[in-house]
C-alpha cells in the first residue's frame, strides 16, 4: 500500500478513529496496524520480520543477566546474516561467477530469492538496540508488545527515518495519556500532504524523464549527461524525503514524532554538511555504530582516514549490492577525507576569513552540488563501466551547451523550489499564522485547487518509493 493509495487511506482513517476514540488501547491498535500493514505486502515476510523481532527481544533479555553478556554478539550476527542472505547472497554469487566459482543449486537460489520490505531499515533499528542496551544509552523493554511497536511502526520503517530505542520508547510508554485532537490533524495533514505534492508533482514526473537518459546507454554525451545527472537529484530527493515528510506527518497524527531526516542537503557547502543534512539519521547511525565502534577520530590520523572510507564504503554497500554503491560510497569517504585535511589551514588568518565570507559559500555550495550531482551517476548508472563512461563525457561537455538546454532550466527552477523549502521550513510558524490571516473564503479555495492539482497528478502512472529498493 503506498501511502498515497486509496486503500492506504482508508486503512489508516479506520485506525485514526478507534485511535482517538478509545487512547487507553492506542498502543494495541498500533501493535495490530502494524502487522496488518505488513502482512498485506506480500513481499514484507511478517513471519521472517516477527521472528527477528522475537530473536532480538529475548537476546537482550538474555544478555542482561550475569554471565550471559557474550549472547550480544549471536543477536549481532544472526541480524547481519539476515540481511546478507537476502540483500548480499545475489552480489557474492555474481561475483563468484566472474571468477569462474559456480555453486551447486546457484541459479535457482537467485532465480527466487526477493529483497523483504523495509529488510535494511528494520535490521539498522535491531542493531542499534541491541548496542543502545549493552552501551547503557537505551533501557531494556520488557513488554514486547512495545518493542514489536517500537520496530515494526509502519510509517517510517520501509524507508526511515531510522529511530532508536530512546527516541520512541518513551513517547510510546505515555501514549494513552496524550492528548490528541484536531490540532496533530492538521499539522500531521499539512506534513503528510507537502510529501505528498514533493512524490506526485515532482518526483513522478521527473522519474520517465531520468529514465529517459540513462536508457540511451552509450550513445549520450556530456550535455546529456549532466542534464541526466541534476534531474536525478533532484528527483531522489524529492522521493525520499516526500516519503519521510509523509511519514513524519502520519507519526504526528498518531502521537509520535519522528526524528528530522533532511534538511535541504543541496544548500550545502561540504561533505561533512551533506551528511549533516542528507538522510541524517543514516549519518548518526553509520557515525555510532561504525565510525566511532571503529576508534573513530580516537587513533591518530591515519587511522581516522581509513575509519572514515571504511565507514563511507559500507555506507554505499547498504543502498545497494552493486560495485558502483560501494565505489559511490568510497569517493563520498575520499570527500570526507579531503575535507577533513584541508581544515588544517584554517589556522591562518585569512584563509579562515575567506572561508567565513558569503560569497566563498556561495561558491562552495555551487561546486559541492555539482560534485553531488556526479555522484548521482554512479549510484544510478546500472555499471561501473556505464557510470565511467558517463563521467568521462561529462568531463567533455561544453558549458554553453548546458546552459542553453531547456531541462538545465527545469534544474534551476527545482533548484529555486529546494531553497525555497529552506526558508518556508525555517519560518513554518511565522507562515502558518499568515496563512490563517486570510479570509476563509479564500483559505478554501486555496485547499480546493491544491486538492484538484493532486487529483490530477494522481492520475498518471505510480512509481514505488526509490528508497523501497533499499
Amino acid at each position: 500500500m503506498f501511502f498515497y493509495s486509496p486503500n492506504f487511506i482508508v486503512f489508516f482513517i479506520v485506525l485514526l478513529i478507534p485511535f482517538y476514540l478509545f487512547p487507553k488501547q492506542r498502543i494495541y491498535w498500533l501493535a495490530a496496524a502494524n502487522a496488518i500493514f505488513y502482512t498485506v505486502h506480500p513481499e514484507g515476510f511478517i513471519i521472517l520480520f516477527f521472528t527477528m523481532c522475537l530473536l532480538t527481544f529475548s537476546i537482550v533479555k538474555l544478555m542482561c543477566r550475569p554471565g550471559w553478556r557474550w549472547t550480544f554478539w549471536v543477536g549481532i550476527a544472526a541480524n547481519v546474516l539476515n540481511l546478507a542472505l537476502f540483500k548480499y547472497s545475489l552480489f557474492a554469487l555474481s561475483n563468484l561467477k566472474l571468477i569462474g566459482i559456480t555453486l551447486p543449486g546457484a541459479d535457482h537460489f537467485a532465480s527466487t530469492i526477493v529483497l523483504p520490505l523495509g529488510i535494511s531499515f528494520y535490521t539498522f533499528e535491531f542493531i542499534s538496540y541491541l548496542v543502545d542496551v549493552r552501551r547503557s544509552q537505551t533501557r531494556q523493554e520488557h513488554s514486547f508488545l512495545q518493542f514489536w511497536v517500537f520496530v515494526s511502526m509502519f510509517p517510517h520503517l520501509i524507508a526511515g527515518p531510522i529511530m532508536r530505542g530512546s527516541e520512541l520508547f518513551p513517547q510510546l510508554g505515555d501514549l494513552n495519556k496524550r492528548s490528541l485532537g484536531w490540532s496533530q490533524i492538521k499539522y500531521g495533514s499539512y506534513l503528510f500532504i507537502v510529501g505528498l505534492m514533493k512524490k506526485l508533482v515532482i518526483a513522478d514526473q521527473l522519474s520517465p524523464l531520468v529514465e529517459a537518459y540513462f536508457n540511451k546507454g552509450y550513445s549520450i554525451n556530456g550535455t546529456d549527461s549532466w542534464i541526466a545527472g541534476y534531474l536525478f537529484s533532484f528527483f531522489i530527493y524529492a522521493d525520499f524525503s516526500s516519503y519521510t515528510d509523509m511519514a513524519m506527518g502520519l507519526g504526528v497524527m498518531l502521537g509520535v514524532k519522528f526524528a528530522e531526516n533532511f534538511k535541504s542537503p543541496y544548500l550545502s557547502g561540504d561533505p561533512s554538511e551533506f551528511w549533516r543534512r542528507w538522510h541524517m539519521t543514516l549519518s548518526r547511525w553509520i557515525r555510532d555504530y561504525i565510525y566511532i565502534s571503529l576508534g573513530g577520530n580516537r587513533k591518530g590520523s591515519f587511522r581516522t582516514i581509513v575509519n572514515l572510507m571504511i565507514t563511507m564504503v559500507i555506507s554505499g554497500l547498504w543502498h545497494g549490492a552493486m560495485w558502483t554503491f560501494v565505489v559511490w560510497g568510497g569517493i563520498h569517504g575520499l570527500m570526507l577525507i579531503i575535507h577533513r585535511l584541508t581544515l588544517g589551514i584554517n589556522k591562518y588568518s585569512r584563509i579562515a576569513i575567506i572561508r567565513k565570507s558569503r560569497i566563498y559559500r556561495l561558491v562552495a555550495i555551487i561546486i559541492f552540488f555539482h560534485l553531488v550531482t556526479w555522484t548521482w551517476i554512479l549510484f544510478h548508472a546500472n555499471s561501473l563501466h556505464m557510470a565511467i563512461f558517463m563521467t568521462s563525457k561529462m568531463l567533455q561537455a561544453n558549458v554553453v551547451d548546458i546552459a542553453t538546454h531547456p531541462y538545465f532550466w527545469l534544474a534551476v527552477g527545482l533548484y529555486g523550489l529546494h531553497v525555497m523549502e529552506y526558508f518556508m521550513r525555517k519560518n513554518e510558524q511565522t507562515i502558518g499564522r499568515a496563512w490563517y490571516r486570510i479570509p476563509f473564503p479564500l483559505r478554501g479555495a486555496g485547499y480546493v485547487l491544491l486538492l484538484l492539482a493532486l487529483m490530477y497528478f494522481a492520475k498518471g502512472e505510480e512509481y514505488a518509493f526509490i528508497y523501497f529498493q533499499f
